[in-house]
């Protein structure tokens, strides 16, 4: 059964808040954080950006970087955006480390 509309707004909400505070000492210069029309987009150095856009159909949060994309379903068991092609692949962690590898900067994006 699809999770219901508000449930995944709340979810999404959630998880940008929580992306969005984990980039708060990070300086501007490096990496930082914006959310417009109801995406949010990092943007590294040299200009490099990875953009997490909300899917409502499906009820994905799909994710941009470089030539790369993927899609990320929340999964209640483990309280987190896993991909959808079963690899193991959690939202926070693909942040966290393609924050350190295209900027140099190490966060910690705090789990539920």
């Amino acid at each position: 059964m699809m999770m219901d509309e508000k449930r995944y707004r709340q979810l999404l909400d959630d998880a940008f808040a929580t992306v969005d505070r984990a980039f708060e000492t990070v300086d501007p210069d490096v990496a930082e954080v914006f959310v417009s029309q109801g995406a949010l987009t990092i943007t590294y150095l040299e200009k490099q950006r990875l953009m997490l856009t909300p899917q409502p159909s499906p009820r994905q949060l799909w994710v941009a970087f470089r030539d790369r994309a993927w899609h990320f379903d929340w999964d209640d068991t483990r309280r987190t955006w896993l991909d959808d092609r079963g690899l193991g692949v959690d939202l926070f962690t693909l942040i966290e480390e393609t924050t350190r590898d295209a900027a140099g900067a190490t966060i910690q994006i705090a789990r539920p």
